[in-house]
């Protein structure tokens, strides 16, 4: 073939790309303002783990209606929808999103703050849920443009240990259904409306939750002989776990080990027979998060043996470290930096927060991205707090990014 006829298919081919990309964002254009009121709507209706019932019943409804297969009640109170293009036998990409609210009292002063006392969508569990559901609409109203299956993941308590994603690989969802990539994602008020940002490789931590019975015996504090003070033992104990950082750990493998609180209930006179302790061990290598983990309970014992206390240590494993695929993620950001023109990239560092979609990444390759809901980064209000609240408009950008990957992966604009 000659070079001008290459030249010519070439081009044809990137303003195909080009017209496809602008008409997504029409697309989205569109439907913005549903997708707005989806948010919105389950904003005002947040659920805690385990308690996602009225919410499934509200993405179910929605996928119905819009004729696409669903199936409710997976990982308790989970919803999977299935759409299928024009050949469902191709390739099969799942999408996720979590459902599950915290249990915060919304102090915002918003239209549609939260109706339901004491619980608050202060994660972006709501954003993600409306991001997702507009995502399908739009792929399913092009479902004959191409070939393979949509998976997607409405995932329930995300927040709350074990985590729904290990329940949904145990129910064998991304086997039985052939799964062969997986994309999520997490709002980020560190990053500006219309900037995506990701990682390469390992990108959050693993996390295990701690905790510890320091038992003595109780007494007056002034009569000294008369108690075994758990306290000072306690106290002794929190500081010999950070030799855990200090000198047991290789410092280019960052780690967090924290203990957040601390229950003595004794008086100003009174020694406490018992000092309860719960914290957190985060870091981004699996071998070394078993063997630190081992190091606690021999810290925590032989601490206790010295001030003639016990220790009874529960380490309650938590979500592994995420991983994004290296060759899937390098292609999907080559392939945003080329045609989705409104979308920003940014490769930020890794996190010392945890997210159980890395249970996906263990077992499919994985792009796991964080959109930017800030308007101004230096007053956004962080995640999980009581004030938490985003622009609406930054949930086009979402929308946008996660519909064109899935798009660009089945009609093989994607080299993985």
């Amino acid at each position: 073939m000659e070079k001008l006829e290459l030249i010519k298919i070439y081009k044809f081919s990137y303003i195909c790309i080009i017209n496809k990309s602008m008409m997504f964002w029409n697309l989205i254009n569109n439907i913005e303002k549903q997708a707005i009121e989806w948010r919105h709507y389950l904003h005002a209706n947040p659920e805690l783990s385990n308690n996602e019932i009225n919410t499934a019943k509200y993405i179910t409804t929605l996928l119905k209606s819009w004729n696409i297969y669903t199936k409710t009640k997976v990982a308790g109170n989970g919803v999977v929808g299935i759409i299928e293009g024009k050949n469902p036998n191709g390739k099969v990409i799942a999408l996720r999103a979590d459902m599950d609210a915290l249990p915060i009292e919304e102090k915002t002063n918003l239209e549609f703050k939260s109706k339901n006392t004491g619980i608050m969508h202060a994660c972006g569990h709501d954003a993600h849920m409306a991001n997702l559901l507009a995502t399908a609409y739009i792929l399913n109203e092009l479902r004959n443009e191409w070939a393979g299956k949509v998976v997607l993941i409405f995932e329930p308590s995300e927040e709350t240990l074990p985590g729904g994603a290990k329940k949904i690989i145990e129910e064998k969802i991304l086997e039985n259904q052939h799964v062969d990539i997986i994309i999520g994602m997490h709002v980020s008020p560190e990053l500006p409306i219309g900037t995506i940002g990701y990682k390469i490789g390992t990108f959050m931590a693993s996390s295990d939750e701690i905790y510890i019975n320091v038992k003595g015996k109780s007494g007056h504090a002034a009569i000294v002989k008369d108690f075994v003070d758990p306290v000072i033992s306690s106290a002794a104990l929190i500081l010999n776990l950070q030799q855990i950082i200090s000198r047991c750990n290789d410092p280019s493998i960052p780690t967090v080990l924290s203990i957040g609180k601390v229950i003595a209930n004794g008086r100003t006179n009174v020694i406490p027979s018992e000092v309860h302790l719960e914290g957190t061990f985060r870091t981004f290598d699996e071998k070394w998060r078993n063997e630190a983990k081992i190091l606690i309970s021999e810290i925590a014992n032989n601490t206790a043996k010295a001030y003639q206390t016990t220790a009874e240590v529960n380490i309650i494993p938590g979500y592994p470290t995420l991983y994004n695929d290296e060759k899937l993620t390098k292609e999907i950001i080559k392939f945003i930096n080329d045609n989705l023109k409104e979308i920003k990239t940014e490769s930020i560092p890794i996190r010392m927060t945890s997210d159980d979609f890395a249970y996906f990444s263990q077992v499919r390759p994985s792009f796991y991205f964080r959109l930017g809901i800030a308007e101004d980064t230096n007053t956004a209000n962080s995640l999980h707090s009581e004030i938490f609240t985003f622009n609406d408009n930054a949930l086009k950008y979402g929308i946008y990014t996660m519909s064109s990957i899935a798009y660009a992966y089945l009609t093989n604009k994607l080299n993985f």
